[in-house]
């Protein structure tokens, strides 16, 4: 049986700033981190424990800034307890998705990580779980697993963040800029269904142009089922700011970002002062955005 809006909204606060908005870090990325980090002296790619060991320094000074962390399975949360370097005030969200990358093409496709089960989840003191679908027009070979994912959410007791990216369909290109704008609110209205947030990509953005991501994410929030976040995958660095703001000036509930946030510190010698530093900073300044657009963003929510 479907989550009632009650119960999503008790499953969300936790997740959310007192003004009811979203600040949530993303560090569930995998092979994509894997590419991000300078190559070692052999020209190789770094390894494994390079990997955990970053995402539990970003973890530690990131998080008691944030309401919410994504961590997938593999190389962050690998034991079936919470980590100890999430701050406390900051809830946990877990990646329940296998993503399928191509080296140097990102995610080709994804599917439900089969050691992501309830028992797991409830183990890790997760607040709630994430599945990213790879979304092409016509395409619903998603259905199956969004379907899985959403069963294992209510079993779970926890809430759920469906992800979509889109694509264009296999073998084609986009026919411009609006026809991917067009299929970033399809696949909202698609994905949103039975979710309790929908992460979107920003909806409207062309780099270094925020000018129509409002008029989009206006018709994001007209399509979404209920609340939605933007994510930073895609957009330039320097406009995520002004992105954020514009799309929670048109319903958005918040962010669930990762790269806009600390992706240029891995290639620093010390990460750690450059998450410190820029980081927090760049955290604490879209905050701030998040929480004054709350009284203007009720549009839609709970619906």
């Amino acid at each position: 049986m479907p989550m009632t809006n009650t119960t999503t909204e008790t499953l969300l606060a936790p997740l959310m700033t007192p003004e009811g908005g979203f600040v949530m870090v993303a560090l569930d990325q995998r092979e994509s981190l894997r590419e991000m980090f300078p190559p070692t002296s052999d020209g190789e790619l770094v390894n494994d424990d390079v990997l955990r060991a970053f995402k539990e320094t970003a973890s530690r000074i990131l998080t008691p800034h944030a309401t919410g962390v994504l961590v997938d399975r593999p190389y962050g949360v690998t034991e079936p307890r919470r980590p100890e370097w999430v701050d406390e005030g900051c809830s946990l969200i877990l990646a329940a998705d296998v993503l399928h990358s191509v080296r140097g093409a990102g995610v080709a496709g994804t599917s439900l990580d089969e050691e992501v089960t309830e028992e797991f989840v409830r183990a890790t003191g997760a607040a709630a779980v994430k599945l990213l679908i790879i979304w092409r027009r016509g395409d619903r070979e998603h259905e199956r697993t969004v379907s899985d994912f959403l069963s294992l959410a209510e079993a779970a007791g926890v809430a759920s963040f469906v992800e979509g990216i889109v694509r264009p369909p296999a073998g084609g290109d986009w026919r411009g800029a609006s026809d991917r704008h067009d299929a970033i609110i399809e696949a909202a209205a698609d994905l949103s269904r039975g979710a309790s947030v929908y992460k979107a990509e920003v909806p409207g953005y062309v780099p270094s142009d925020v000018s129509l991501v409002r008029e989009q994410a206006q018709a994001l929030t007209e399509a979404a089922s209920g609340r939605w976040v933007v994510l930073s995958n895609g957009v330039q660095q320097a406009d995520f700011t002004d992105a954020v703001a514009e799309s929670c000036a048109g319903g958005s509930s918040g962010f669930l970002a990762g790269r806009a946030i600390w992706a240029d510190t891995v290639v620093e010698k010390d990460p750690a002062a450059a998450l410190a530093d820029r980081s927090v900073g760049r955290l604490k300044q879209l905050s701030g955005i998040v929480r004054a657009s709350r009284p203007l963003a009720a549009v839609g929510e709970g619906s």
